[in-house]
């Protein structure tokens, strides 16, 4: 007696695995290369599932981070700035970090500057890199301040906004055999070395900034506020000061300057809303409080897509076979359930752990999957080729040998467009 042949549902749903990322490949490069696409080309680009954490579901009743305080200096001459520092170094902060640029001297208010600037061993200047079009990785020089001012530690003032929304920022880049470290960490290391060293040695040269919660994560004090008789700015001693732009004057209306877009989306009319000196404010809390965030290498994206794909197909093949008049009216909704429960857990995972999971290969795959198995049982079919979803068909060697004589010889195609002759 002929043993019975047994089909496994591992081998099935491997290979059409493998035909859904390809088909996922396929996909993607059509989105990209057409200009049909473009609109949903950067949706792609833009999407990104912590936006969501960020502007929705993190708590807004946090407190002011009281570690960090921001001095706004509107559009202060270099006079005036001179006087708000003066009057800054009086109460003593650790770190003084001045998110500007004094590249060009313009005359005797220079001298004022110099001087407030050269009060303490505590100031840190903003700095920005020239790049070529071509090698963005390391800078083809640096702007910064005159050397008329005195030396002082530098840090860039960059931010990663891939397209357009910043979601990180480069913890240095290089000109020629010179490190310039972000502004962030060049305070940090003069705050506080220990933290600086621990976040240094992290290994990826791009890092996620971790925004903080609250509608009003820091405390700004308006220019008008500086002066020595302010008793309230007795907190900043001992704290770090960042002084830049947020608004024109105490009570200006939101402006557009130096705002960039984030995932927090304050706006409700969908405008840049945060200003570069509070960025730098939440990169300096996200490295005080440690709660970084952990971004898991593309390869394992792939390998957590490739896996969660191949289960859902091996329950998909197997049910397909046992439970075929069933099949078609409960797949998409255990499809869409599992959709669901995989962007909750990659969610919950961000939230819990600060672990950043891609889940967009592993959503493609599902959508793609059931389509793709479609097409390769017809195929099967059309080869009668056995296998697991195959097996109930029994089919013989004579039968495949005439199959097979009928799609060489492409009689399939010659039936569908043969022509009946008409009767004369």
């Amino acid at each position: 007696m002929k043993k019975q042949k047994k089909y496994y549902t591992f081998f099935d749903a491997f290979i059409i695995n493998i035909f859904t990322f390809l088909a996922v490949l396929l996909l993607w490069a059509i989105i990209d290369s057409v200009d049909l696409f473009n609109p949903l080309d950067e949706f792609f680009d833009n999407f990104d599932y912590t936006d969501l954490y960020y502007s929705e579901l993190r708590h807004n009743d946090m407190v002011p981070d009281t570690n960090i305080f921001i001095v706004n200096i509107g559009t202060l001459s270099r006079a005036e700035l001179a006087k708000q520092i003066t009057v800054l170094q009086k109460f003593q902060p650790k770190v003084i970090g001045i998110d500007a640029v004094f590249a060009e001297q313009k005359g005797m208010e220079d001298y004022l500057l110099k001087q407030a600037l050269n009060l303490d061993n505590n100031i840190v200047l903003g700095g920005f890199g020239e790049f070529d079009e071509d090698d963005e990785d390391e800078a083809i020089g640096i702007i910064k301040s005159n050397p008329f001012f005195g030396e002082f530690p530098v840090g860039h003032l960059e931010f990663i906004a891939d397209p357009k929304i910043v979601r990180e920022f480069d913890k240095f880049i290089r000109f020629n055999d010179t490190i310039i470290n972000a502004f962030s960490l060049e305070i940090m290391s003069k705050y506080d070395p220990n933290v600086f060293l621990e976040f240094a040695q992290r290994k990826s040269k791009t890092e996620i900034i971790n925004y903080r919660a609250g509608y009003h994560p820091y405390i700004i004090f308006d220019y008008e506020e500086i002066s020595d008789t302010n008793s309230n700015l007795e907190i900043i001693k001992d704290k770090i000061v960042l002084m830049g732009y947020v608004r024109m004057h105490q009570g200006a209306p939101t402006d557009t300057i130096d705002s960039h877009f984030t995932p927090i989306k304050r706006s409700e009319y969908g405008y840049a809303d945060t200003k570069g000196i509070e960025i730098h404010a939440h990169i300096l809390s996200m490295l005080l409080s440690k709660d970084y965030v952990q971004k898991v290498p593309d390869w394992i994206n792939y390998l957590i897509a490739l896996i969660i794909c191949q289960l859902f197909l091996m329950w998909l093949v197997y049910y397909y076979v046992h439970g075929a008049k069933l099949f078609d009216i409960l797949s998409k909704p255990i499809q869409f359930l599992l959709i669901v429960l995989v962007l909750w857990a990659t969610f919950m995972i961000f939230a819990k752990f600060g672990i950043k999971i891609d889940m967009i290969p592993s959503v493609l795959t599902l959508v793609l999957c059931i389509e793709v198995l479609y097409l390769y049982e017809e195929t099967l079919e059309l080869f009668k080729i056995d296998s697991y979803l195959t097996q109930n068909f029994k089919y013989t060697r004579d039968e495949r040998i005439e199959n097979f004589r009928y799609i060489v010889r492409l009689e399939f195609i010659r039936n569908r467009f043969k022509r009946t002759r008409k009767r004369v």
